[in-house]
C-alpha cells in the first residue's frame, strides 16, 4: 500500500517538473513570459499561468500518540479491560510537490522518519479485576522505537470566485499515515505489589489511517522588508479541516505463548487545523514554516486469534484515537 502512494506520487511531481521544463509552445502563439516566483505566463491554456514548485521538509512530532483500548465481552464487561499508548516524537523527512494555478492550487508529499527511539515511553493499563472494574490492576511502561513511519497526503485547492472575494478556498484531500512500532526492555507492576521487569522485545504494533478530508484555507499575502536586495513576498495560509477515516492497527504480543495477535478494524473521523508561513527569498527559492495538528476518533471491531489454542473471536466497542502535534520547515525551488 505505501510503494503504491509512493509511486503515484513521484508520477506526479515528476510529471509536474516535466511539463514546464519540456511544454512547446504551438505554431502562432506568442512565447511565455517569465512570472516573478519563476512560473510561466502567456496563452497556453494547458499551463495557465501556472508556478510549480518542488520542497524539502522536516517535521517534528511533539507530545503526540497513537492509542487503542476493547472491552471485555463477558461479565462483568469492563470498559476497557485493556488500553495500550504509543509515543509518537520522532523526527521525520520527506519531499513534496506542486503548482499554483489561476483557478485551482495541487499539493503533494510524503516523509518518513529520520529517527527512531522515543524519549517517551509507551503505557500499558489493564483493569481485570472482575469484583472491582473499574479498578485498574496492572500497569507498565516500555521503552518505544518507531521502525518505520509514513505520513503522506494529497491536497487540492480551488481558487474560483469565493477565493477572490472572500480569501477562503474550498480545500478537498487525502491523508494516510502509518506507524511500525516495537515496545522493548519495560516494567511491569499490579495492584498487589508485584513487579519486574520485561526484558528484550515486548510488543509489535502497527497502526494506519486513511483520511478523506474536506475544509477551507484562507491565504494572505504582503510584502515584507528585503532579504539580500530583493524584497521578500510573505505568504500566510490557515487550514482548517474535517476527515472521514478509516483505521486499523495489529497488536504482536512477543512474551504471550503462542502467537497472540488483536486487530482492531475501526472508523472515525479527525479534525486538523494548519498554520503556515512562507517567504521568497529571491526569483527561484521559497522558506516556508508550519504547524499541524490533528484528532483523529474512531470506533469498530477488535479481533482476539491465537492459534496455539484455537482462540479466534470478534467483537465491537474497540476504540482507536490519536493526538498529532507536529511542527515543520521546508525549502521550496518554485519554476
Amino acid at each position: 500500500m505505501v510503494a503504491r502512494w509512493v509511486g503515484v506520487l513521484c508520477l506526479v511531481m515528476c510529471t509536474m517538473g516535466t511539463s514546464v521544463g519540456q511544454a512547446q509552445v504551438p505554431a502562432g502563439l506568442p512565447a511565455p513570459s517569465v512570472l516573478p516566483g519563476g512560473g510561466f505566463r502567456g496563452d497556453l491554456s494547458l499551463l495557465g499561468g501556472g508556478t510549480y514548485h518542488h520542497s524539502v521538509i522536516v517535521r517534528k512530532f511533539f507530545n503526540s500518540f497513537t492509542s487503542y483500548q476493547f472491552p471485555n465481552p463477558f461479565p462483568p464487561n469492563q470498559d476497557p479491560l485493556s488500553r495500550l499508548e504509543f509515543p509518537i516524537d520522532q523526527w521525520f523527512i520527506g519531499l513534496g510537490g506542486g503548482c499554483d494555478w489561476p483557478g485551482w492550487s495541487f499539493s503533494g508529499q510524503i516523509a518518513t522518519n529520520l529517527s527512531r527511539e522515543s524519549a517517551l515511553m509507551m503505557q500499558d493499563s489493564d483493569w481485570d479485576d472482575a469484583l472491582d472494574p473499574s479498578q485498574k490492576t496492572i500497569f507498565s511502561e516500555s521503552h518505544c522505537r518507531l521502525n518505520r513511519g509514513w505520513d503522506a497526503e494529497v491536497c487540492f485547492t480551488l481558487n474560483g470566485a469565493l477565493a477572490r472575494f472572500s480569501g477562503i478556498s474550498p480545500v478537498i484531500g487525502y491523508r494516510y499515515q502509518y506507524f511500525y512500532f516495537t515496545t522493548y526492555d519495560g516494567f511491569q507492576a499490579d495492584i498487589d505489589g508485584s513487579s519486574g521487569d520485561l526484558p528484550g522485545d515486548g510488543i509489535d504494533f502497527i497502526q494506519s489511517f486513511h483520511h478523506l478530508c474536506f475544509g477551507a484555507a484562507l491565504k494572505t499575502r504582503f510584502n515584507e522588508g528585503l532579504f539580500l536586495g530583493r524584497r521578500i513576498l510573505s505568504e500566510v495560509f490557515l487550514q482548517f479541516d474535517y476527515a472521514v477515516v478509516r483505521a486499523q492497527n495489529e497488536d504482536l504480543h512477543l512474551l504471550r505463548v503462542g502467537d497472540r495477535v488483536t486487530r482492531e478494524h475501526t472508523r472515525g473521523h479527525c479534525w486538523h487545523g494548519a498554520l503556515k508561513a512562507s517567504f521568497r527569498l529571491g526569483e527561484y527559492l521559497r522558506a516556508r514554516f508550519e504547524g499541524n495538528f490533528k484528532r483523529i476518533i474512531t470506533t469498530g471491531s477488535h479481533n482476539l486469534s491465537n492459534p496455539a489454542f484455537g482462540i479466534d473471536f470478534t467483537f465491537d466497542g474497540a476504540k482507536v484515537w490519536s493526538d498529532q502535534l507536529s511542527v515543520a520547515a521546508a525549502a521550496e525551488i518554485l519554476f
